[in-house]
């Protein structure tokens, strides 16, 4: 019985020894290898050249962005601008078409200067042959109705004529008299009937745009 007694203290006294013993020492972490430091600075290395390959990528497609951009401005400035030339030069051309000429007291015989203008519309009608005009005698109000219809028609035909003989078609050339019922300066004076003793011109149908070559 004292012997049982003897073992059970010496197995406490094992116990309480061994729970007050220092616990064991940390092991220290394994350290990497040179190999594989090597595989891990080819892995960052190739991390790396992805990154900087993305970020190439995106400014080359950022500038290729931006050359088609300035392009397309270019390209649509240009047009813009080509319309508004062509816009002006037929603005121009119709105007030139719409000049009137004019003529002495009581006649129908073309002036040198109204022959000028006439040229420039006869390079007009030529470059554009879809143009159709229409032309209009008229008068002062002096004379009779009858008369002043009659001179009307004289003068649009005179013009006509003159067209015809520089080369265009009759069939786009319309006359017409107004007499003395369109005057464009309601004066009772010398050079209000001047400005009235004319023929006009309305474009009747015509290509769009005018050129002139």
């Amino acid at each position: 019985m004292r012997k049982n007694v003897f073992l059970m203290g010496l197995m406490s006294a094992a116990l309480v020894a061994a729970c007050h013993s220092n616990p064991p020492a940390d092991q220290p972490a394994p350290q990497p290898t040179e190999a594989e430091i090597a595989r891990q600075r080819q892995v960052q290395d190739s991390l790396d050249a992805v990154a900087r390959a993305s970020a190439e990528a995106a400014r080359v497609a950022r500038a290729r962005a931006d050359s088609v951009e300035r392009v397309r401005v270019a390209a649509a400035n240009a047009a813009r601008e080509a319309a508004e030339r062509v816009a002006r030069k037929t603005a121009e051309l119709r105007t030139e078409l719409a000049v009137a000429v004019h003529f002495d007291v009581a006649r129908a015989q073309l002036q040198e200067d109204d022959r000028e203008a006439l040229d420039r519309k006869v390079a007009i009608l030529k470059a554009n042959p879809g143009v159709r005009l229409r032309i209009t005698g008229a008068t002062d109000d002096r004379g009779s109705d009858k008369y002043n219809l009659a001179l009307g028609d004289r003068r649009a035909a005179a013009v006509r004529k003159y067209l015809i003989d520089k080369g265009i078609d009759v069939a786009r050339l319309d006359v017409a008299s107004s007499g003395e019922g369109s005057p464009v300066d309601s004066g009772k004076d010398e050079a209000a009937w001047a400005q009235n003793r004319r023929a006009e011109f309305v474009i009747v149908s015509a290509d769009s745009p005018l050129a002139l070559n």
